[in-house]
């Protein structure tokens, strides 16, 4: 067994031979030690610092503080752990027993395949949510990669228990502590509380059973999940017939008691209130300040309370006091919660179905108008949302809540939401079911790759077209985008082209923000594109001018000024405006922007021949691109890492099997501007033959695109190539075709690159 173990599930923990070690008091230290050992490899001493500290804090001196901190930790005489130099720092897992790697490590087959025993073992070091308390909100990309972390946790804790549940279908007893567990955590699932209703009803426990199954039907009403059915048919699986001597004597014990407490299905709980505000009636402002409670949850907070119902602070302070000395409230770890479970229950049922949806209407409103939501916050709007009666107010506020998950990464849930917020838009007409459906399909594309992206594109066009029928020219514009987004990244570049400019033009009698926001993302979508380059200019000239006067700032013309920038062979200021971009991404939550920021800085990097710092840049895009939608993105990430790899180790076989990843994204361009990097990588090593194969791939892509930059730079290598290898003939052809592609509008730094190849000379001696 190892002698260290490391605890991630829960609060953090570190364990040596049994004993429970004392952790630096310091968050961020602690913070550091998971977020190496879950890493698993080394890290940039700058990316550290950033990921941890600010500024002022002196990162580089409070990183090396933290460090040596964790080696008197985790270090042993003659096994140091801690492996760090002058540019990176990492920790050393070999022989280290981590919770989470064990959960991680029993998925997939192996939930099949492992013994039983050995699965419930790691199921029972489940403690609670990855790093359960240290979650550094103020930190934005830990705090992110946190909640990525935690949710995977979840999802396979979740496989895990749902698999020892069946496979100990014939153990009921057995399987019963994993079914309650699995419920716990997924309480939304109605299969899994099912599977908990038949143990139930197997054990002859029905009453129990009956409980489950009208909570899990509540819950499921409440998030408007429709149900499937299975509980009530796993409800009607008839109870298990025992001897005459009945069950054993604990058994039937527990049993009369958990009966004598729960309620009979028959006679189901009053919306009376409790014996304990019967005797004495409470009324007028402490009732209503227990109702507002009851509404917003079992610890009521006196700042939320007074914020979302509109009561006075002081006089919410003196309700809940007094509901404190009648046994109605008590102290917890969590604050001020109910004493009893079931009595906020009972308060809000107490309150008229009429007033309900009226204060859930007035939480909703009051949450929407949150400048910036988490993600516990943006599941209560969801919830007050859709209670409140609304389909308008309930599809706005679906979609913050949806944006707000996407800016944790939680796309899942964003999706979830979002779909739900289309069921309630497709309630309403004209104007604003149009404007809520376009943005909600917003929210989906950002969360999720597209099922039929041809029939999403012409239904974001239909809409834009509406839109614009009704007078709503943001939406509009929009829709339009989007749409273009959409034919873009699937290789309908010509039609990308039109409605990018379609999006240009209906703003031109709106205000000057969205002519800003429709200028900039057309120049940027043009780069993108390499078409109207001229006309891209002059309305990111337009775009920056009215942005100056209006003192605003938009991703979209830090992006775009990069892109014409990089076209135009000026790599230094490209490259900060590919960093302002970032940060505006970053700030706006806009994950794929800022994940298309990096790879432009990415590409920068290639492009100059500068591997190790490439490689640098490809860590932090890998890194966002596991936390994003499924999509081209992190099959891309990882490709560019291994060509780096390529690039400074010679390493052939993780660069195939990445570039085979990213051919089944179907991301053509991204595809194209790679192999393009590696057959001039091979034509360096002398392997001219491995360079025309890649070359001529990056040729068919780059000629369905119409990109003629990257036609160039193919034609470039295979001429090189054919030159070396002998082909006189196929030299000169792709020399002659790459001669007349290098007058088209192509990029300098591509021009000059081709050039100096057909002249046979490297790039640096023609610059």
């Amino acid at each position: 067994m190892n002698t260290l173990t490391l605890n991630v599930l829960g609060d953090l923990e570190v364990v040596r031979d049994g004993r429970v070690l004392t952790l630096p008091p310091s968050k961020k230290t602690r913070a550091l030690l998971a977020y190496l050992a879950m890493s698993d490899r080394p890290f940039c001493r700058e990316h550290l610092c950033d990921l941890l500290w600010e500024i002022p804090d002196d990162p580089r001196g409070s990183l090396r503080w933290s460090l040596s901190k964790l080696r008197r930790l985790v270090d042993e005489p003659g096994r140091p752990r801690i492996i760090a130099d002058r540019l990176s720092a990492a920790l050393d897992t070999g022989d280290l027993d981590v919770d989470l790697l064990a959960l991680h490590g029993v998925q997939g087959e192996a939930l099949e395949q492992e013994e039983i025993a050995r699965l419930e073992r790691i199921a029972a070091r489940y403690r609670g949510p990855f790093l359960q308390g240290l979650d550094l909100p103020n930190f934005h990309d830990f705090h992110s990669w946190c909640l990525a972390e935690r949710e995977r946790a979840l999802r396979a804790q979740v496989a895990l228990l749902s698999v020892l549940v069946r496979r100990l279908a014939e153990a009921p007893e057995r399987a019963l502590t994993h079914a309650h567990a699995l419920v716990r955590l997924a309480p939304f699932d109605e299969d899994a509380r099912a599977h908990l209703v038949r143990l139930l009803m197997s054990l002859n426990r029905p009453r129990e059973a009956e409980q489950h199954c009208q909570l899990g039907l509540r819950l499921l009403g409440e998030a408007g999940i429709p149900s499937t059915g299975a509980l009530l048919r796993a409800r009607r699986t008839p109870p298990a017939v025992h001897s005459a001597t009945g069950p054993p004597l604990h058994r039937r014990a527990n049993e009369a008691r958990s009966q004598a407490a729960a309620p009979s299905p028959a006679n189901p709980p009053s919306a009376a209130l409790p014996a304990s505000l019967e005797g004495e009636p409470l009324e007028g402002e402490p009732l209503e300040v227990l109702r507002w409670a009851a509404l917003l949850g079992a610890c009521p907070n006196v700042a939320v309370l007074a914020r979302l119902s509109g009561l006075e602070a002081q006089r919410i302070g003196a309700a809940l006091e007094a509901a404190e000395r009648r046994g109605l409230l008590q102290a917890t770890e969590h604050g001020l919660c109910f004493a009893d479970d079931a009595l906020p229950r009972r308060l809000y049922e107490a309150i008229s179905p009429a007033r309900r949806q009226l204060m859930h209407r007035h939480v909703a409103e009051q949450r929407l108008g949150d400048a910036h939501l988490d993600l516990d916050s943006a599941a209560e709007l969801a919830h007050h949302a859709r209670r409140s009666g609304d389909p308008a107010l309930a599809a706005e506020a679906l979609i913050a809540a949806g944006r707000a998950c996407l800016r944790f990464f939680a796309n899942d849930e964003a999706l979830h939401l979002a779909r739900q917020g289309v069921e309630m838009a497709e309630r309403l007409t004209g104007a604003r079911r149009v404007c809520l459906l376009i943005e909600l399909r917003d929210v989906m594309l950002h969360a999720a790759p597209l099922a039929d992206w041809q029939d999403t594109a012409r239904e974001l066009v239909t809409l834009a077209e509406q839109a614009l029928e009704h007078g709503a020219l943001t939406h509009a514009r929009l829709g339009y985008q989007l749409a273009s987004q959409v034919r873009w990244s699937h290789g309908q570049w010509r039609d990308a082209h039109e409605e990018a400019l379609q999006a240009e033009r209906v703003t031109h009698s709106a205000d000057d923000r969205d002519q800003i926001v429709a200028m900039a993302e057309t120049a940027k979508c043009l780069a993108m594109l390499e078409r109207d380059l001229d006309r891209a200019a002059g309305m990111l000239d337009d775009a920056r001018m009215l942005a100056d006067r209006q003192r605003l700032s938009h991703p979209a013309i830090s992006m775009a000024l990069a892109l014409m920038r990089f076209h135009d062979n000026r790599l230094e200021e490209a490259e900060g405006h590919f960093k302002e971009a970032r940060t505006l991404c970053k700030a706006s939550g806009d994950r794929l922007g800022e994940f298309q920021a990096n790879e432009g800085l990415l590409m920068l990097e290639l492009e100059r021949g500068r591997f190790p710092e490439a490689l640098k840049r490809g860590i932090t895009l890998a890194e966002i691109g596991e936390k994003l939608r499924e999509g081209s993105e992190a099959p891309f990430a990882c490709a560019a890492l291994a060509l780096c790899r390529y690039a400074l180790e010679d390493q052939a076989l993780p660069l195939e099997t990445a570039l085979a990843t990213l051919r089944d994204a179907d991301a053509k361009h991204r595809l194209c501007c790679l192999l393009i990097h590696a057959a001039r990588l091979d034509l360096e090593r002398g392997r001219a033959l491995d360079a025309i194969a890649r070359a001529g791939e990056a040729l068919t892509h780059a000629r369905t695109l119409e990109r003629a930059t990257e036609q160039l730079l193919a034609h470039g290598v295979l001429a090189e190539a054919h030159r070396v290898t002998g082909s006189i003939d196929a030299q000169g052809q792709h020399a002659q075709a790459a001669t007349e592609i290098a007058q088209r509008p192509v990029a300098r730094w591509a021009r000059l690159r081709s050039a100096a190849l057909l002249a046979d000379t490297r790039p640096e001696d023609t610059a």
